[in-house]
């Protein structure tokens, strides 16, 4: 019995993973994995958990933490960066597609920013017109993004990861520099003993956004890609292929590690105003994304920008960065939000995340298949319950 039911576990993934998705006009498009989907995520919350529960029970403390950080972002970042911009081929990419996503973040973020400055108390009207609209826009694309984006695209659609890299800075260079000058206003209005030029305040900002080093990073790829000519020198390509792999399992461990204490610092009145900055990151931005392919990329073949819309609205689900919440924290600004809101956000773009993977993919399959895919949703999502059953009954026997 136990044999049957693993072989027809295996005929349905084989079913899956052999999926080719026609539309309405007979033209192929091309798919998710979307088997892989649930082990994808299973894999990067499972090691954000690990790193959550080794910064509660203090096997890991704030110190160590911050050295793991470094490393992330000083060192495996900008070596993945670097490496993956040398050898991306700038002649492929849908350039209508990174507009689109442009477009639509530029839209959420002015809608965010304009209604935050007329609800806000003028007390600190612009310190959340700052920092609410970099939390509705800047996602995480490369810690929890990308190993997404390769178990769903990887075998079908490859070309797809190289957007992570050309996506990610839109927010960094374009428009978090516009919620910093905010940020600033509101310093100013604080402390009006402050006596410091704008030219002074402007300089300041562009310094916080060229420090970043996926922005410094991105710059000097872009300028390896023309000068290596899309190649690695064999010197340095095993060196940046230690760092590249280094990134994964350590920028989600390192996510884990930040979110702990960061729910307490949640209080009601702030609970209204992260369900509005969720909802504008885990539904409003991917809806508009999705419009704005299909709007902007319509030229393309059918099949193509159907794939490349259904793209655009998982990429818009991403959760919100942690850096966020190190801005607030830098200006000491709205941490009663920001910080309780990413942890919240992260988790619950989770479901949202294999749910709606699932939701754009259903409509163009085969009833066979479709009915192989409910029963693997229904195993997952009973494997899920189970766990968390599990957990709960011994949490109330501990207690």
């Amino acid at each position: 019995m136990i044999s049957s039911l693993s072989q027809a576990t295996i005929s349905r993934k084989e079913a899956m993973e052999s999926l080719v998705i026609t539309n309405s006009s007979g033209a192929v498009v091309p798919t998710m994995s979307i088997s892989r989907l649930f082990p994808a995520l299973l894999e990067c919350f499972g090691i954000i958990l690990c790193g959550y529960v080794a910064g509660r029970v203090n096997i890991i403390n704030s110190t160590e933490a911050k050295g793991l950080g470094n490393f992330v972002s000083m060192f495996a970042l900008p070596g993945l960066l670097f490496q993956n911009m040398v050898v991306l081929d700038f002649a492929h990419i849908n350039w209508i597609f990174v507009c689109s996503i442009l477009v639509a973040k530029v839209a959420v973020f002015i809608t965010v920013c304009i209604l935050t400055l007329l609800i806000a108390s003028p007390e600190s009207r612009f310190g959340k017109a700052g920092l609410f609209p970099i939390f509705a826009t800047q996602s995480n694309d490369f810690a929890l993004g990308y190993p997404i984006v390769e178990a769903l695209y990887r075998d079908k659609c490859p070309e797809y990861l190289q957007y992570i890299y050309l996506l990610a800075p839109i927010s960094l260079l374009l428009l978090n520099p516009i919620g910093f000058i905010f940020c600033e206003i509101q310093k100013w209005k604080q402390d009006l003993n402050i006596q410091q030029s704008k030219l002074k305040s402007v300089a300041i900002v562009l310094f916080q956004v060229f420090k970043n080093p996926i922005v410094f990073m991105v710059i000097i790829g872009i300028c390896g890609n023309f000068i290596f000519h899309q190649k690695i020198p064999m010197i340095i390509e095993e060196f940046l292929d230690g760092l590249a792999s280094s990134f994964s399992g350590s920028a989600l461990f390192y996510l884990g590690l930040t979110m702990v204490g960061q729910i307490t610092k949640l209080k009601k009145s702030s609970v209204l105003a992260i369900i509005l900055l969720i909802t504008a990151k885990l539904l409003v931005l991917p809806l508009i994304s999705r419009e704005m392919v299909e709007l902007l990329d319509n030229g393309n073949t059918e099949a193509n920008y159907t794939s490349l819309s259904n793209f655009a609205f998982l990429y818009g689900v991403f959760p919100t960065a942690p850096s966020v919440a190190i801005y607030a924290s830098q200006y000491n600004m709205e941490i009663e939000i920001v910080s309780p809101g990413m942890v919240i956000n992260t988790f619950v773009s989770a479901p949202i995340m294999y749910v709606s993977a699932w939701l754009l993919t259903v409509p163009s399959m085969d009833a066979e298949v479709l009915q192989s895919a409910i029963q693997d949703v229904s195993f997952d999502l009973s494997i899920v319950t189970l766990f968390f059953s599990d957990l709960d009954s011994s949490c109330h026997a501990i207690e």
